[in-house]
């Protein structure tokens, strides 16, 4: 089941599974229903929520066969499904449970990590219907949230700087870690220095977490997709846009040397925290570590680095042309 359809529901009962990388939509859509079923002066009786690690299987037996006190819904939210799941023996009476929850019960199980679709308890959830995917935006669909998130915030943004803001963020990008609630902290941060009505590309600029500006970064992304004509072609834009080819190649070694050292630490075992700390990088860049580190062998980026030292001596002692210089780069680092 898409979100979305719990939108559209007038009546919900039962036993639901909320599970994927959207926190925030998840927790927007907690918030919808706590709000529509339950009175904020009657939460304390109607509202309750469990830590799985804390609470037993009795516990939340218990707690659904209480009646609402002056509402029409009780809820009750289970946090971190997996440790609920691997802490208890799920057996068919847990099961039968959930299928004979009162109509005035809405059961939720919350799960923000990946979780297992060949357990019994998620095959249960979607067998019948309430799976409920938080999974990441379309393009279309984020270009819509951030739209209305800054008119919610009494801003206005333009397409254009919508599309300028999200390919700095790298959300689009298959397997990107960037969650929305990442952008919502970006854009908040932009709302409170844009003094204008409308947010323009310089606001975007000062706050916005980026590494290089965006004609760079476009080029980056070429380089770590190993796609040979889009690096070129990105180069050439850059190149008659009279960007300094200096600055695309102090910008080409920092990201082999960052992708090194993120295999390097992967290698060891460190932690995501651990890694941005030691290479002083931000969740938008060390998502697309993370995403392209496998395109390259640890060998191939060794020897890469050694080319981009020997181009360095070529570039600052002798007349040869930069841009053919940098076109010959690009094509050995997107070898496959």
């Amino acid at each position: 089941m898409n979100y979305k359809e719990i939108y559209r529901k007038k009546d919900l009962s039962g036993a639901f599974l909320f599970s994927g990388k959207e926190k925030l939509l998840m927790e927007n859509t907690c918030t919808y229903l706590i709000n529509l079923f339950t009175k904020e002066a009657m939460r304390s009786f109607n509202l309750i929520y469990f830590k799985a690690e804390e609470c037993s299987l009795a516990n939340i037996e218990e707690a659904c066969q209480t009646f609402p006190l002056m509402d029409k819904k009780k809820i009750v939210i289970v946090k971190d499904s997996l440790n609920f799941i691997n802490l208890n023996n799920l057996e068919k009476s847990f099961y039968d449970f959930l299928d004979n929850l009162p109509d005035f019960i809405i059961l939720i199980f919350l799960e923000r990590d990946a979780i297992n679709k060949t357990t019994k308890f998620y095959k249960y959830f979607s067998k019948k219907g309430t799976n409920v995917d938080f999974a990441k935006l379309t393009p279309q669909e984020v270009s819509r949230f951030v739209n209305s998130y800054f008119l919610r915030k009494n801003k206005k943004i333009k397409p254009a700087q919508i599309s300028y803001f999200l390919s700095l963020t790298s959300y689009n990008l298959k397997n990107s870690n960037v969650s929305l609630l990442d952008l919502k902290n970006e854009m908040d941060k932009i709302i409170g220095f844009s003094k204008d009505e409308f947010i323009n590309n310089s606001d975007i600029d000062l706050l916005t977490d980026k590494v290089v500006d965006a004609n760079i970064f476009k080029l980056l992304d070429g380089l770590y997709a190993r796609d040979r004509d889009f690096a070129l072609n990105e180069l050439k834009n850059l190149y008659d846009e009279n960007e300094p080819m200096a600055k695309i190649f102090v910008m080409i070694v920092r990201q082999v040397r960052l992708l090194l050292a993120y295999k390097v630490l992967k290698n060891k075992n460190s932690s995501s925290s651990d890694i941005m700390n030691k290479l002083s990088i931000k969740k938008f860049e060390f998502s697309k570590l993370q995403n392209y580190s496998s395109n390259f062998k640890m060998e191939f980026l060794r020897d890469f680095y050694d080319e981009l030292l020997k181009s360095d001596r070529i570039l600052k002692s002798t007349n040869i042309d930069p841009l053919l210089e940098m076109e010959n780069l690009i094509i050995k680092y997107t070898r496959k």
